[in-house]
This record gives C-alpha cells, structure tokens and sequence, in this order.
C-alpha cells in the first residue's frame, strides 16, 4: 500500500450564475425603491438643524418652483386651495398638514399659503431637509 500517491479532489466554486442573481436582485430593488416615493412632487427643501416626527394622519400641501400648488399628489389652483384642504381635512379625525415648498419661492408666496391653511384651522408642519453629517 502507497499511501504517498493520493489524489487530491480540488473543489470550485461556479460564481457565473450567482452574479447574474445578485444583478438582477439589485435591479428589481431600484425599481421598486423608486415607485414606492410617497412624496412623488421633485421639491428642494430647506434645511433646518432640528426637527420632529408628525402624526400619521397628514395632508401633504406642496407648491414648487413655479408656484403650482399640491394636495397630496393633485394639482390645485391657489382659490381652490382652503375649500381643498377642509374637504379634505373633514375626512380625517386627527389632520395635520405637512407643507413642502421649494426653497426658491418668495416670502410673499409662502406667507400667503400659510395663511390659508391657518383659517382652515389645521395644525401646519414645515418640512425641510435633514442637514448631512457634521452641518
């Protein structure tokens, strides 16, 4: 008996199939990521340093760049907006509303929506940005 001339067995691993897997996985995840957006309106927020969570039952209220109004995702006329915002507002036991704004409008523009939801007599949340790490 030679016990010197074994034959070793060398295992591999095929990869080929597995990376085709993991690329795909990925590829379905941004899909998705992208369609599940609650806040599908492209705004740019301003930033503040602090902040608070909100309360589940919310109405989103966003005026873009080009001061187009938003309840949730449909679009509304500046008249149309205090008649809106207590249909809307009527619905729910708790509202509260989230106003997202783009950083660009003016003063004049802000205040004056602000007032319309302060006579529809609904707590109103600012939203902005979170500043990144070391702001």
């Amino acid at each position: 008996m030679n016990f010197r001339k074994k034959k070793y067995v060398h295992a591999e691993v095929q990869a080929g199939a597995l990376s085709d897997i993991l690329f795909f996985l990925m590829l379905f995840f941004l899909i998705i990521s992208t369609l599940a957006s609650p806040n599908a309106i492209k705004l740019l927020l301003p930033k503040a340093k602090t902040g608070q969570s909100i309360p589940n039952q919310i109405i989103n209220v966003s005026i873009s760049a080009d001061l187009k109004y938003y309840i949730d995702k449909g679009e509304v006329t500046l008249e149309q907006l205090e008649g809106a915002i207590l249909a809307k507002a009527s619905t729910l036991q708790n509202p509260s509303i989230v106003l997202r704004m783009d950083k660009s409008i003016s003063v004049e523009s802000m205040i004056y929506v602000i007032d319309v939801l302060n006579r529809a007599k609904v707590p109103v949340v600012v939203a902005v940005d979170k500043p990144a790490a070391g702001q």
